[in-house]
């Protein structure tokens, strides 16, 4: 006989909160509604559908759980649109959550893809501090907006220093806000901006740090009145799994049994509560329905066709590993 294989942990993990619902919805973003096939509202891709599905899988299992020799975990998490910290982070660090594997239903690639790949997130806010003054005599002050606008102009012209990755886009950097001012006759003191850059698993971010700081230096010296300051906001480190593990062997196994189609793995640009857990030693990847424009999207929907194949895929997933 062979040996006994230890009892295994499936953790699956779906986010409860939302982001705001903006603009333009043609019935109330709060009260899901069903048309041809699909079921719309805000969160209903982003990623309350996803844990709908679950919760049919979890009561499939619940109900099958003689059968079962490991454990299912299903969680619906806090926070994981504003960084986890009071969700997952909070469920790991503190509540002493663990698992052999976990699976992600946040990528929303219509089960064609599996996460296995994601690039660093760094945010960055760049303070630029001036002197107010009245706007009708703006010699008198410095004006930390016109200092702040040519730092950008550099940051702009950055150039990512990088390998090619099979799974990735190359780096990115995006500006995402920029706050000064109070009103248009005054000179102001202060101008904050902050940056979204996205870097490949092999890159560094103080490299990136680095290079920032090194363009501040050069404009607070050519301009006299000139400074800054650079706070890191977040970093959340480039994460990676072997796509030769049992996860993607099973997901992918099932999947074409249900759906006919064989995900491939990829990278991801950007970033799911993977990393937290692929940090914490947990085989961890991103793999669920849906489609990829529709989060955080006006009128916000997802199939529910697909959100029963996901439940039928992730109860066979379950059985075949824990069983």
């Amino acid at each position: 006989m062979g040996e006994r294989q230890p009892a295994r942990t499936l953790l699956v993990a779906c986010h409860l909160d939302v982001v705001p619902a903006g603009d333009d919805w043609k019935r109330n973003p709060f009260e899901a509604w069903v048309e041809n096939g699909r079921i719309y509202g805000r969160g209903a891709s982003d990623n309350k559908g996803q844990l709908a599905s679950m919760l049919a899988t979890a009561k499939f299992l619940k109900e099958n759980e003689s059968k079962l020799k490991g454990q299912f975990i299903l969680a619906g998490v806090a926070d994981e649109e504003r960084g986890s910290t009071l969700g997952l982070e909070y469920l790991l660090n503190e509540c002493g959550v663990c698992a052999d594997f976990a699976i992600i239903p946040d990528v929303a690639h219509n089960m064609q893809m599996i996460d296995v790949s994601e690039k660093g997130t760094l945010f960055l806010e760049i303070t630029s501090h001036g002197k107010q003054a009245h706007g009708s005599t703006p010699e008198k002050g410095i004006n930390a907006i016109w200092s702040m606008i040519t730092l950008l102009e550099r940051i702009k012209q950055l150039k990512f220093k990088y390998n090619s990755h099979p799974l990735h886009t190359p780096p990115t950097l995006n500006l995402g806000s920029i706050h000064s001012g109070t009103a248009p006759n005054i000179v102001p003191a202060v101008c904050k901006a902050q940056l979204d850059i996205r870097y490949l698993p092999e890159d560094l971010a103080d490299n990136i740090i680095n290079n920032i700081k090194n363009i501040i230096k050069e404009v607070e010296t050519q301009q006299k009145y000139a400074r800054f300051d650079l706070k890191i906001n977040s970093n959340q480190p480039p994460s990676a799994v072997s796509i030769n593990n049992p996860l993607i062997e099973l997901i992918s196994k099932h999947t074409q049994t249900v759906l006919g189609i064989l995900p491939e793995p990829k990278g991801l640009s950007g970033a799911t509560v993977t990393k937290q857990l692929i940090q914490k030693g947990i085989t961890a990847v991103g793999f669920g329905p849906g489609d990829e424009a529709e989060a955080h999207a006006t009128n916000e929907s997802i199939s529910i066709k697909e959100l029963v194949d996901f439940a039928e895929i992730m109860a066979l997933i379950a059985l075949d590993m824990l069983a």
